[in-house]
């Protein structure tokens, strides 16, 4: 994978992330921000978080590969 397919990858997987992230912002939350553990109960708030956490890990796991592989490139 060079450059510029990589850039392409993670903004498909920065797009992915931001999808789910504003999917979970849609639960209702209290004063405080966090959203109630009624809420944190419902099966659609369960499947909304597993997606998002996954995305993040993904996006995680890139940016970790993408930082090393290209950071010896650049020198």
């Amino acid at each position: 994978m060079n450059l510029e397919e990589a850039k392409a990858h993670k903004k498909e997987l920065d797009l992915i992330n931001q999808k789910h992230s504003k999917i979970l912002q849609q639960f209702e939350t209290n004063g405080m921000g966090l959203v109630p553990d009624n809420i944190r109960a419902t099966p659609e708030w369960k499947k909304a978080k597993q997606e998002y956490d996954h995305s993040f890990a993904e996006l995680r796991k890139f940016n970790s590969w993408f930082v090393k592989e290209f950071r010896k490139k650049r020198k």
